[in-house]
């Protein structure tokens, strides 16, 4: 017959076995949530990454169309046009007897072809930055700047530190987030000033931009506009962050970080 302290020793050796198998199980089950925890994160990196080359492609296949779009305007339309206006030029001089109406009619046609001339510059330089491949991106913003006062009444101040030549693909994306930011303060800010940073630092560039227009309440947005969400994309598919910081009626400051 086991005497009490065998009894003891198998109670308390049962409970300890029992607190060994307790722990095995729970240290199982925690490795195993993170193993599934892990693998969940690696599988939503993969779907982000594959995300962020879809849209990728989907900017590069959008660039190469208006790349091409634009220079057949300009080769072909834009020549077609200039030629067209030269013949029409020259009816003044080949027609000896014309009436009124007719010399009227000869000047109103030489000032449509050349406002369509301006239209299709204007929408061939929409399309493919003017300068940004031959000259950079420096340039280029200027232009759009430049341009951007000239049809509204924004005051337009741009700063850019030296900054050398970047990747054809990364200048392109940088030119339309800005002309997506001056898009956007002309549609809805109701600013009169606009103050752009460039800034580069230790393979680190630094965009600040700034308008004094109505800004809005950041917390209550429900739902980002499309303009918000392009910025976003490009700004991600770039590596990057973009920060906002705005308030009803203190305009809006806009930060875009990026490794170079």
């Amino acid at each position: 017959m086991p005497s009490q302290t065998d009894i003891y020793i198998l109670l308390f050796g049962g409970t300890l076995l029992m607190f060994l198998l307790a722990g095995m199980l729970l240290f199982f089950v925690t490795t195993y949530q993170k193993r599934l925890l892990r693998n969940k994160a690696e599988v939503q990196i993969i779907k982000s990454k594959h995300q962020l080359d879809l849209f990728q492609s989907s900017i590069d296949a959008m660039e190469d169309e208006r790349r091409r779009v634009s220079r057949d305007l300009h080769d072909e339309i834009g020549a077609a046009l200039s030629m067209l206006r030269l013949q029409v030029g020259q009816l003044n001089f080949t027609k000896e007897n014309h009436s009124d109406n007719t010399e009227k009619l000869i000047i109103g046609s030489k000032q449509l072809i050349d406002s369509t001339i301006e239209n299709v510059r204007r929408i061939s330089n929409d399309m493919l930055p003017h300068g940004l491949e031959e000259f950079g991106l420096k340039y280029a913003l200027e232009m759009l700047c430049d341009k951007v006062e000239e049809a509204s009444l924004l005051s337009i101040n741009l700063e850019i530190e030296t900054l050398e030549r970047l990747e054809n693909r990364l200048e392109l994306a940088l030119y339309r987030i800005l002309q997506e930011l001056l898009n956007n303060t002309i549609k809805h800010a109701e600013a009169t000033e606009v103050d752009i940073f460039f800034s580069s630092e230790n393979k680190l560039l630094t965009i600040t931009y700034r308008d004094n227009g109505k800004g809005f309440d950041i917390a209550s947005l429900t739902k980002r506009g499309l303009g918000l969400k392009n910025i976003e994309s490009r700004v991600s598919m770039l590596n990057g962050k973009v920060t906002y910081i705005t308030t009803v009626e203190k305009g809006i400051e806009v930060n875009i970080g990026i490794l170079l």
